[in-house]
């Protein structure tokens, strides 16, 4: 089988990526096809206030959830796109520990404000569940490792995530999948 990516005019030949076969119902798409993600917020020293919004770091993310024990705030202005919604998903984007990049957390039951900081990224998909099964999935941790490899930095730049394919299947399929994972954690846990 033959797999083409439609790039403005261009129609390009992507077989040699395409890392496994799926389902004649699905599809194999972009991360950005699916979903918007940005960088954090780049605060200073002097920006770090007590009563200021929460700015979540890589060490806010255990086991895919938020952990807010060792929290951040900084009083400054913050776009919209860095305000953090319910059923966003924060990744560790850059990390000093290879190992750490690409571990992420689904938001769920925002208690305040918050945003992230720059070496987090947020994912915004409508498919928030789906998603977030694949960013704890071999093919998403595969890519990454591809990736990673070609730089000494620690890092998964916004282009090379909006770069990754994941395969996305009808919509009750992404349900019955991303609950079928959810209860395989809940059990490890």
């Amino acid at each position: 089988m033959k797999y083409y990516e439609q790039i403005g005019k261009k129609c390009l030949d992507i077989t040699e990526q395409i890392p496994f076969e799926i389902p004649s119902n699905w599809e194999w798409c972009r991360v950005r096809n699916v979903s918007n993600s940005y960088i954090g917020l780049t605060y200073k020293p002097t920006d770090i206030d007590e009563k200021g919004i929460i700015v979540l770091r890589s060490c806010n993310i255990r086991n895919g959830k938020l952990a807010l024990d060792d929290i951040v705030r900084v009083s400054s202005s913050i776009s919209e796109k860095l305000l953090i919604e319910e059923n966003d998903i924060i990744i560790c984007a850059r990390n000093g520990s290879k190992r750490l990049v690409g571990k992420s957390a689904l938001i769920r039951n925002l208690t305040e404000p918050m945003t992230f900081g720059a070496f987090m990224a947020i994912c915004k998909t409508p498919i928030y569940e789906y998603m977030f099964a694949y960013l704890q999935s071999d093919l998403f941790f595969g890519q990454l490792r591809d990736v990673s490899n070609t730089t000494t930095i620690n890092q998964l730049t916004q282009n090379k995530f909006n770069d990754f394919l994941i395969p996305i299947p009808p919509v009750k399929e992404q349900e019955r999948i991303a609950f079928k994972i959810s209860q395989l954690f809940q059990e490890l846990r």
